[in-house]
């Protein structure tokens, strides 16, 4: 397979790229993890608040 270097320019892009990504990712944290929990438990919480509660059929097999 061919292999090309990057150059100078490619390279500062995909470091601004990178810490943008960790910005986000930083910034949105609890949101991420509220998801997550909602996936597992059904409900909604951030800061403490209860946003949202699903209904889950609970005779699922």
């Amino acid at each position: 397979m061919y292999k090309r270097k990057m150059t100078e320019q490619v390279s500062e892009i995909q470091k601004d790229l990178h810490k943008r990504a960790e910005f986000v990712i930083k910034a949105y944290k609890k949101y991420f993890d509220a998801l997550a929990e909602f996936d597992k438990t059904g409900i909604l919480k951030v800061n403490g608040e209860v946003l949202y509660v699903s209904k889950r059929d609970s005779n699922k097999d």
